[in-house]
Parts: structure tokens; C-alpha cells; sequence
């Protein structure tokens, strides 16, 4: 038997009713609370597909995905999920495509590819194998926290990615906690918001993505690094925190050591070991670095 394909190009599909039962928690953002989730599909999934004639008991699918209309096949990872429509996982994987023999029927198709989330249904008929090629329409977002004039601040960083724009305006899109990460999304406009695991230095910026580009945001924060260390018995229970010149606290630690990135001013770091408190009061200014060091 001779394979005949058959081409049908920009098909765009309803997403289908199937979706994600958790239910995100609550954020604002310039004053618009919104939901935050992972879940990021966009309502119309667009793809070409190409129909080739099998025998019966040959049918099956095989789908592949694309940043951009005109762009190549992703050759990463991505995340597919396919089932009936009446929940039955028929295959659930991650990899450049996925390809399986299946009977003909109607089959709900997830795809993610970091933030990015798409949903569609497809109908395999009798003595058909159905190649779907979809567009994502997405780009990505490579986030470089720093503090000025600090090479390595050594804190975690904690970067937030939020849409500003369309139906997902003000949700939780991402979080990068690696510097120079490359964050995955559809393309449109986000928010970045910075800040360290420990501290108070907060900064944040604006970025368009377009579909099949990669947008590279460093983000310089006007801040100090604090070093905390407590010079005694190395088993003692050490229970840090730090104030402000307000007397807000910034951070709460255990451990013989801490370290907090500090917007400039006036703070007092209180050390409690076995019941007894030591503190020392210090300032910092952008782009210093100091070692508050306590002991009996």
C-alpha cells in the first residue's frame, strides 16, 4: 500500500473543557487580585496537521510543537498529556514529540513547555494517522538578579514573573530562584519583581516577550549585604533577627551564621543563644558589604 498524506495548514481549536481542578492561591498585583497557578493555557490552540492513510489497527498520532509559525520543530523537552475525553490517560510524557498507536476517537491534548500551556481536542479517524505540529507562540525570559557593585552576594534570589496583559493579566506566570535561568513563556507583557531569600531589597521591571526570541532582564538592586556569624560553642542553637531602624523585622534565621540583602540604613541584629540575647546595631549603604560578627 502506498502512504498518502493529506496537508491542512493553521487549524486553530477551541481549547477543550478539560482543565486543572486545583485552585490557585490569591495575589495582587497594582491593585488587581488575580489568580496564581501554574495553569497558563491559552484559549485557542493553533497547529497544522498532515493526515497519513494506514490500515486499520494502524492508527495513532504523533505531535510536535513549534515557537513560532514559521519557526523549526522544538527539539527540548516538553510535557505532553494525552487522554479520552473522559479522563483516561492514554499517554504522559516529556520529550521533542509525542508519538503513539491509538484506536480513532476524540482525544484531549496538554502541552507545557515551561510557563507556557496550551490545550487542544483532536478526532483520529478509522484507517488515519493524524501529525500535529502546534505554535506556542512563545518566547523566553533569562532573569540576572545582582546587587551593585557585589559579584555574589551569596543569598537565593527570588524572582516573580507576572502578565500584564490579556485574560492573565496580574497571574503568577513563573519563579526563577536560579540567576541567569531561562523562564519559558508565551509572548505578550510581564512584570519581574526581585528579591533575596533574606532582606528587604525588593526591585522590579518590565519586559515584552515576542514568540521565538529570548528577553535577557538583569536587575540591579540598590543595596547592602549583611553577613551574620556568632562566634562561640559550635553546637550552640542560634536564633537570629534582624530589625530595622523602625523596628520592622527583615529576616529570621537559625544557625551559627545568616545573611540578609538590605536596602541602605540603619538596622540591629539580635543574636539568642540558651536564653541569653546579644545585639549589635550597624548600617549599611549600596553596594557594601558587612560582617556583623556576635559572641560571648
Amino acid at each position: 500500500m502506498v502512504a498518502v498524506l493529506f496537508f491542512v495548514a493553521a487549524i486553530t481549536l477551541l481549547a477543550p473543557a478539560i482543565a486543572s481542578s486545583a485552585q490557585p492561591d490569591s495575589v495582587e498585583i497594582s491593585g488587581v487580585p488575580q489568580a496564581a497557578g501554574e495553569l497558563f493555557a491559552e484559549a485557542m490552540a493553533e497547529h497544522d496537521i498532515a493526515i497519513e492513510i494506514v490500515p486499520p489497527g494502524r492508527e495513532g498520532l504523533e505531535l510536535t510543537a513549534r515557537l513560532t509559525d514559521d519557526g523549526g520543530l522544538i527539539e527540548r523537552a516538553i510535557s505532553w498529556t494525552i487522554m479520552t475525553p473522559n479522563g483516561d490517560t492514554v499517554y504522559s510524557g516529556e520529550a521533542p514529540e509525542a508519538a503513539i498507536a491509538t484506536p480513532p476517537g476524540d482525544y484531549a491534548v496538554s502541552i507545557r513547555y515551561g510557563a507556557v500551556r496550551l490545550n487542544s481536542m483532536v478526532t483520529l479517524l478509522e484507517g488515519n494517522r493524524l501529525m500535529v505540529s502546534y505554535v506556542l507562540h512563545a518566547g523566553a525570559i533569562r532573569i540576572l538578579p545582582r546587587v551593585q557593585n557585589i559579584v555574589a552576594p551569596g543569598a537565593a534570589p527570588d524572582s516573580r514573573i507576572y502578565s500584564l496583559e490579556g485574560r492573565h493579566r496580574g497571574r503568577l506566570v513563573a519563579i526563577s530562584t536560579v540567576p541567569g535561568e531561562v523562564v519559558r513563556v508565551p509572548e505578550g507583557l510581564y512584570r519581574v519583581e526581585s528579591a533575596f531569600d533574606g532582606g528587604n531589597a525588593r526591585a522590579s521591571t518590565e519586559v515584552r516577550v515576542k514568540a521565538g526570541r529570548m528577553s535577557a532582564v538583569e536587575i540591579d538592586h540598590k543595596a547592602g549585604v549583611a553577613r551574620l556569624s556568632y562566634v562561640g560553642a559550635p553546637d550552640a542553637p542560634v536564633l537570629w533577627q534582624l530589625v530595622d531602624a523602625k523596628g520592622q523585622a527583615v529576616l529570621a534565621a537559625e544557625g551559627l551564621s545568616a545573611q540578609a540583602v538590605l536596602l541602605p540604613g540603619t538596622y540591629t541584629a539580635s543574636a539568642r543563644i540558651n536564653g541569653e540575647t546579644l545585639t549589635a546595631t550597624f548600617g549599611i549603604a549600596a553596594g557594601e558589604t558587612r560582617d556583623i560578627i556576635l559572641g560571648n
